[in-house]
């Protein structure tokens, strides 16, 4: 069996980012943990897999993303540390998935969650009463409250 292995790579700029996730998805058998912003115009792309896959993957990013713009910095990480591998989300049996799952919050806590979170809860409902615009224009209570219909539409 395979180790798995953490790569990342750091550009300055969205647009290499992306060209670096996209080059180093097709290149290699990796799983994509996502993109995050760091500051400074600085954006961050971590992926898993097994060593190689890792390996080929960041490889093949930072080409990609060197022709578009500039990359800070890049690495594998093999087999990390468990704590670590806690960090990045990496459980033990690698399954690529088309959307990562997503963790709905306990009703309690939504007050403390940020409105565009919120608004990110109320868009992945499978039947809002808010819609498209409404969604962006809505406030905190609105939202709150879509929420709260919509967990209350499931317990029935």
């Amino acid at each position: 069996m395979a180790k798995a292995a953490i790569g990342l790579i750091e550009t300055r700029g969205l647009v290499g980012a992306v060209e670096a996730a996209d080059a180093a998805a097709k290149a290699g058998f990796v799983d994509l943990l996502g993109f995050e912003q760091i500051g400074g115009g600085l954006v961050s792309v971590r992926f898993r897999g097994d060593v190689a896959a890792v390996q080929v993957a960041v490889s093949a990013g930072v080409e990609a993303a060197s022709r578009l713009g500039e990359v800070i910095s890049h690495k594998v990480i093999p087999a990390p540390h468990a704590d670590l591998a806690g960090l990045f989300a990496m459980p033990q049996a690698s399954t690529k998935t088309s959307q990562p799952p997503t963790v709905a919050p306990h009703l309690a806590d939504l007050n403390a969650l940020p409105v565009a979170q919120l608004r990110q809860l109320v868009r992945q409902l499978p039947d809002p009463h808010l819609k498209g615009r409404e969604v962006s224009r809505a406030n905190k209570k609105t939202l709150i409250a879509e929420l709260h219909r919509a967990t209350a539409d499931e317990s029935r």
